[in-house]
Order: C-alpha cells, then sequence, then structure tokens
C-alpha cells in the first residue's frame, strides 16, 4: 500500500499497447451504459445518490491536483480539461443548465487525453488513477447532465461557449506569452512533436491551427446531442 501511493514514477503505459487498449474499452463501455440507462435514473429516488456518487469520485481523483496546481496556480492557469472537470461538477450538483450549457462542449479534451495521454504513471500507482478517474469524470458528467438530468444543448448554446473560451484563452495566452510559464491550452508550445510544423512555419499560424481545431473539436461533441435529438423528432 505504501508502495501505491508513493511518488517515484514507474513505467509508463505503453500507447496503445494491452494495457490502453483495456483502458480504453472500459471507459468507452462506461460512456455507452451510462448514455443508454441514465434516462432510467430520472425521476428516481436512487437519482440523487447517484449523483453525489459521482461528485464524490471527482473528489478523490481531483483533491490532490486541485491542491498542487490549482491553489498554487492562477485561475488563468487551469488547463481545459480542469475548467471543464470545475465547470461540470458544480453544474450537475446544483443543477445548474446554464452553467453546464457552457462547460459540456469543453469535455472533448477527455477523449484526446485517454487516446494520447501524458502521464508518466504506471497503472501499479495511484497518479494514474486519479489522472485517468479525473478524466473520465469529465465524460461521464457531461452525459449525465444531458442523459439523466435532461438538460438541453442547442447550437446557440455551442457559440456561446466558443465565445466564453475564446475570452479565456485570449488572457491565457496573453499570460503564457507575456510571463512564460505553464502554457495550459498549448497556445506557445504545441501538445504533440508533429505540430512544430506549423510553428516553425510562424506562431500565429500555429495558433490559428489550434484555434481551428478547438472548435471542430467543439462541434464533435455536439454532434451526438443533434443526432440524438433529430431521432427523437423522427420517431
Amino acid at each position: 500500500m505504501h508502495d501505491f501511493f508513493y511518488g517515484d514514477v514507474t513505467q509508463p503505459i505503453k500507447w496503445f499497447g494491452l494495457t490502453h487498449i483495456l483502458i480504453l474499452l472500459v471507459f468507452f463501455s462506461t460512456i455507452v451504459l451510462l448514455w443508454i440507462f441514465g434516462p432510467k435514473l430520472k425521476n428516481t429516488k436512487y437519482e440523487k445518490w447517484f449523483r453525489y456518487f459521482l461528485i464524490a469520485l471527482v473528489f478523490i481523483f481531483e483533491w490532490n491536483v486541485f491542491e498542487n496546481r490549482i491553489l498554487n496556480g492562477s485561475i488563468f492557469r487551469i488547463p481545459l480539461c480542469g475548467i471543464a472537470l470545475y465547470g461540470l461538477t458544480y453544474a450537475v450538483f446544483f443543477k445548474k443548465e446554464k452553467v453546464y450549457k457552457i462547460f459540456y462542449f469543453y469535455a472533448f479534451g477527455t477523449l484526446l487525453t485517454y487516446f494520447f495521454y501524458d502521464t508518466v504513471w504506471g497503472l501499479d500507482r495511484w497518479g494514474a488513477w486519479t489522472y485517468f478517474g479525473a478524466h473520465a469524470s469529465i465524460a461521464w458528467l457531461a452525459v449525465y447532465g444531458y442523459r439523466v438530468l435532461g438538460f438541453k444543448l442547442t447550437r446557440k448554446d455551442l457559440y456561446t461557449s466558443m465565445f466564453v473560451l475564446a475570452i479565456y484563452a485570449f488572457i491565457a495566452g496573453y499570460a503564457s506569452f507575456k510571463y512564460g510559464g505553464s502554457d495550459e491550452l498549448f497556445l506557445v508550445n504545441p501538445p504533440v512533436d508533429f505540430m512544430n510544423f506549423f510553428k516553425e512555419i510562424h506562431q500565429v499560424v500555429y495558433d490559428i491551427v489550434m484555434v481551428i481545431l478547438a472548435a471542430l473539436l467543439m462541434h464533435l461533441m455536439y454532434l451526438p446531442v443533434y443526432l440524438n435529438e433529430r431521432l427523437k423528432i423522427r420517431n
């Protein structure tokens, strides 16, 4: 047990090795199950307790990160996954639909994290479990708000969310260019090596590519909602 919580870096998980594939399968299975059976929870006595259970998982997985990175840092250094997690936690716990409509579209970071994680921890350390668990919680909360709580999402909400992110990114980007330090939104430094190609052309070109990529991914988050609503109309 001491080794499990100890702070030594261990052998990292290999990209798309057996362990990674199993993690992906379990993660997507939980999302599919919550999407399918979530509506059955609505208006039942179990909904509240299931919701509290999800919030408890957020605290278990995220508390150390919150203490070490958020409380010691700046609000404009919070990564997009952190913004999504904290915003969705508040929205789901207090059933704030207007808040949910903004933060839902930032949950795409969870998908990128599970495919292209950057953790140095192996699954024999609590650090890896908190890393994957916290990011999984983002997806669970995103699905929970829509499928269980019945929050509505429209194209207008998507554009409002994009506008809010643009304001935050402008301030965060200015802080990174002006003062250096943590570049949580990857506005200065690419998250993966192959994107250095765009930065080598020009910093503005790279930033434009990142903006376009973020916009596409946010539209991708809206796609399952759009398709589901269209299916409801046809039925």
